[in-house]
């Protein structure tokens, strides 16, 4: 596969339609395989081919939810280059737009974090990629804001902030030459819908 694109997806709507899918997945046996966005495709009769869009990636986890008021499914992709997001407005279709698709993507190598949300399922406002010393090992791990980001770099390299923005802190972040050359921190921020 080439660059892969981890999104994950919150999925809501009429409680039948939600179930419905999540249904499909467990018959696909969803969490013992990963389920490829072709067959499921196969499954709702979506000729991807003659629409012109790619489901290359699968889901590799997936978990439903069931409140009194609604019904959440939440499931994770990993795709080739970006998310197959047409394929999931072509499988709305199928469900009448019954559906409340909402998705984080992102594909670093890219440069691709996205968000679109339909509820309040996304809040972040950036993630970070750390590795070596003095980081923790963490892979798009997402924080509430960039301030937060930033502060954890902070505290790690024993640097003051000072006065600068957050803007001039991500500067001067991304600008920072670490001892080890295999250290790395980089904030990405997301790109709302």
């Amino acid at each position: 596969m080439a660059n892969l694109c981890d999104t994950q997806y919150k999925i809501t709507g009429e409680r039948k339609a939600v179930a419905d899918l999540w249904n499909t997945l467990q018959e696909m046996n969803v969490n013992e395989k990963n389920i490829w966005l072709g067959d499921l495709a196969n499954h709702y009769g979506i000729d991807y081919k003659a629409k012109g869009f790619s489901v290359r990636g699968e889901i590799y986890w997936a978990e439903y939810e069931e409140y009194s008021d609604y019904a959440l499914l939440s499931f994770d992709t990993e795709t080739a280059w970006a998310a197959c997001n047409d394929f999931f407005d072509a499988l709305n279709e199928k469900f009448d737009g019954a559906l409340s698709i909402s998705y984080r993507e992102i594909e670093c190598g890219c440069g691709i974090f996205y968000v679109h949300d339909e509820g309040e399922h996304f809040p972040e406002e950036c993630c970070v990629s750390a590795y070596g010393e003095p980081f923790e090992a963490m892979n798009e791990e997402p924080f509430d804001t960039v301030a937060d980001a930033i502060e954890v770099w902070c505290e790690k390299t024993c640097i003051n902030r000072g006065e600068r923005s957050d803007e001039e802190m991500l500067e001067y972040i991304a600008q920072y030459e670490y001892k080890d050359d295999n250290t790395l921190f980089f904030i990405n921020k997301f790109e709302f819908e």
